[in-house]
């Protein structure tokens, strides 16, 4: 009776735990809006739309925007030759996050002066 007991607990102890991750960042919709950026273009810019969209609305405290993503809207700006909202999102990823300050102070120092 207690083997049965003991494996029913177990059981439960596991499910609880799986149930109860949710991440530690908040990603929205970036793989399916990569996939549509380099695979359909013509559904490119209502993805990015969303995406700029999630990037400035989404993320809590609990979990916040995942590093990088700040970033890759401002590359995403960048390549549709808005340096400004470019550098407007590469100072957000550098304020979230300090790891990337060394390689985001640099760039926008560069894209600064090019204006």
């Amino acid at each position: 009776m207690t083997d049965k007991l003991f494996i029913m607990f177990s059981l439960l102890v596991v499910l609880t735990g799986c149930a109860s991750n949710q991440g530690l960042y908040e990603w929205g919709q970036y793989q399916e809006t990569l996939f549509v950026v380099y695979h359909e273009p013509e559904l490119k810019e209502e993805a990015l739309k969303g995406y700029l969209e999630f990037v400035e609305t989404g993320g809590t405290p609990q979990h916040p925007i995942a590093p990088g993503l700040y970033a890759e809207a401002g590359t995403f700006m960048l390549e549709q030759g808005e340096v400004d909202s470019a550098i407007k999102y590469y100072k957000m990823e550098y304020e979230a996050w300090p790891e990337s300050q060394p390689m985001l102070g640099m760039l926008i120092e560069n894209l600064e002066a090019r204006k």
